[in-house]
């Protein structure tokens, strides 16, 4: 990373003096976005074998579906407690910080135009019940192989599982009326299929320098610093608040319900995080986090595997918080004091948004669309904050990966050693 942002930062320095010319400046960024690009791609590349192979055998290998009862609701409450926690700091802080108030609208819609999203100035107005219900809709595939295809998460993440519950069911049920033996040797096949797609992330995992470097050197070469001047309130903001959620609200979390110490389970992960940080992209990840879970951190494998890939989808505290801090930021360019109805129809909907954004990088710009409409906000408008939107992607990303790492650790926590929940 370091390597990286200095040679990007120097490029640009000798474009400034004249001494390379600017085709030569973005030739060097190109370079640097290909190796990211590449090294990302073959993470994804892993994604969707790895999420199907690791909760359909973590879920047909339980033995006993009573187990799978707890551990979902303990799964499902921690997520949706730990986002809406990460929502109210963000809002908490934006509100205390208030770095929209006195930003030269004209200064940020200046670059506006070279950062919009394309989509934006179509995206239809919706209110909550319209983005609850298109969640629902969304999260049952019509095709799950066009969804695998498509590399919709959400939906392949609800086949798995019901494909996991299923098999289950029919191996154990005695009055089922398949061949003996064939729904296990169903159940090794995708065994099988999690032990060598966990063997081939080890071999890719291993090019992550070249990658983290390549990201770091474009990012640097073509925004060096003028692009975050403007934005340095916001910027500084959304910092802040994902930070005390990293630092103080999970630590808390993870110490008080299971005594395991903060500053070991960040080391233990802290490959994973790095990778995060360094790709913004918490489904490229995943792969690592498994890794770090079960082989760093002592987390059980089928905990891990039904945990870490759910997480990955449907727990983004990092882009919860973002969305719901960049929406009011964006109210306090345009000189609007959001009310606290409008806030609270803020909070639900980043909630909703953050759990249909994929794992990918500025997924969650794209998803603040439907944020921004929802209170009322131009969708164009977030266009404004894009210039920043890299480094703040690599952090709340982070803050995904290591919520669902917490996670993984206190759901462990009540199960016991043979899987029964305690």
């Amino acid at each position: 990373m370091l390597t990286g942002a200095a040679l990007g930062a120097g490029l640009r320095e000798l474009a400034s003096d004249g001494v390379i010319s600017p085709e030569r400046l973005a030739a060097g960024a190109a370079i640097g976005q290909g190796l990211g690009d590449i090294f990302l791609r073959l993470l994804q590349m892993l994604v969707v074998p790895l999420i199907v192979a690791s909760l359909v055998s973590g879920i047909a290998g339980l033995g006993d579906l009573r187990r799978l009862g707890p551990m979902g609701a303990r799964t499902l409450a921690f997520y949706l407690s730990t986002s809406a926690i990460a929502i109210v700091t963000g809002i908490v802080a934006v509100q205390l910080v208030r770095p929209g108030v006195g930003v030269d609208r004209a200064l940020l819609e200046s670059g506006a135009a070279d950062h919009a999203l394309p989509t934006a100035a179509a995206a239809p107005a919706q209110a909550v019940s319209d983005v609850l219900y298109d969640q629902l809709l969304r999260m049952i595939p019509t095709n799950p192989i066009a969804a695998a295809a498509e590399g919709a998460m959400l939906p392949l993440i609800f086949f798995s599982l019901l494909l996991g519950v299923f098999m289950n069911l029919a191996e154990h049920d005695p009055a089922d009326s398949a061949p003996p033996g064939s729904v296990a040797r169903v159940r090794q096949f995708f065994e099988g299929l999690f032990a060598v797609m966990m063997r081939m992330t080890l071999a890719v995992i291993a090019l992550a320098p070249i990658g983290v470097f390549g990201f770091m050197l474009s990012s640097t070469a073509s925004h060096g610093a003028e692009a975050f001047v403007a934005l340095g309130g916001y910027a500084l903001t959304v910092a802040l608040a994902l930070l005390f959620h990293a630092v103080v609200t999970l630590p808390l979390l993870l110490y008080g319900l299971t005594r395991r110490s903060p500053l070991a389970h960040v080391r233990a992960m802290l490959p994973a995080l790095m990778t995060a940080f360094g790709t913004a992209s918490s489904n490229g990840t995943l792969p690592l986090t498994l890794e770090c879970a079960e082989h760093r951190a002592g987390i059980p494998g089928r905990v891990g595997a039904f945990v870490l890939p759910l997480g990955a989808t449907v727990n983004m505290d990092g882009t919860a918080l973002y969305e719901a801090v960049a929406v009011l930021f964006i109210a306090q360019v345009y000189g609007l004091d959001l009310s606290l109805a409008q806030q609270g129809v803020l909070a639900l909907t980043a909630l909703l948004a953050s759990v249909g954004a994929a794992g990918i990088p500025h997924a969650g710009t794209v998803m603040m669309v439907v944020v921004l409409s929802a209170v009322g906000l131009p969708t164009t408008a977030v266009g404004l904050i894009l210039a920043v939107d890299r480094i703040l992607d690599m952090c709340r990303t982070t803050v995904n990966v290591y919520s669902d790492s917490v996670a993984a650790a206190v759901v462990a926590h009540f199960e016991k050693p043979d899987g029964a929940p305690t």
